[in-house]
């Protein structure tokens, strides 16, 4: 007689919260191995995807809100990363460090620890070369990821406005509420923080300024040196 099929597994109890809180005593890099999640952190909503990560100080309570079908890791880093919230981008070296520190038995201890310091390392020096926070309100986030895609766009808010089908003021809300900067202020911190990346990878500083949308070289110069303290020419040498 052929064999009784196997009695079928009770799954009920087997499920992941929808969000928890936490707080750690050292350094956290949360990275999202598939998905996307949200963290309330530092009085603002954060979100974090495949492309991106976050810095989360040691001791910070911090809410993270993850989609159902996501996976996320916090790495832990005892030796600190950075002093504040920080989301940073991903880039291959960065991909690399932490395929170690999220295998740790199929690596060695010398092998965790240079990829802690590595990624550490690696954080610290794109710190300063970090966009702005994307809101999540749809039609916020609508406007601020066609600025990332093309920050040299002269709309204004208004326009902006129309185009979602909301109101300038609306959006301006959900600027300020979700980002803590206005919508000029939010625009010009990711044409600067674009600018950046340019001109650290070699473009000059004129050329770097008219792609995100300075007509004058001494304008951009100027905003610059307001938002990073030095002027770009500084930065490039």
């Amino acid at each position: 007689m052929p064999p009784s099929a196997a009695a079928p597994v009770d799954l009920s109890d087997v499920r992941l919260l929808s969000e928890a809180l936490h707080r750690h005593d050292v350094d956290e890099l949360t990275w999202v191995v598939s998905g996307s999640c949200t963290i309330d952190a530092g009085g603002r909503s954060w979100r974090i995807d495949e492309q991106t990560a976050l810095v989360i100080p040691a001791g910070l309570e911090h809410r993270v809100v993850p989609r159902p079908d996501s996976i996320v890791f916090p790495l832990l880093f005892p030796d600190g990363v950075l002093s504040e919230l920080a989301l940073v981008r991903r880039s291959p070296a960065l991909e690399a460090c932490a395929r170690v520190l999220l295998q740790p038995g199929l690596t060695t201890p010398e092998a965790l620890g240079a990829a802690r310091l590595a990624a550490s390392e690696l954080i610290g020096a794109a710190d300063d070369r970090r966009r702005p926070n994307v809101p999540l309100d749809p039609r916020a986030e609508h406007v601020a990821q066609a600025i990332l895609a093309a920050p040299a766009s002269p709309t204004g808010l208004d326009e902006w406005g129309r185009r979602v089908h909301s109101s300038g003021r609306t959006l301006q809300r959900c600027f300020v509420r979700e980002t803590g900067l206005t919508f000029a202020q939010w625009r010009t911190a990711a044409r600067l923080a674009d600018a950046r990346e340019r001109i650290d990878d070699g473009q000059s500083v004129s050329t770097a300024a008219r792609a995100v949308g300075y007509r004058s070289t001494s304008a951009f110069i100027a905003a610059f040196r307001r938002h990073y303290g030095v002027t770009p020419g500084r930065r490039a040498s």
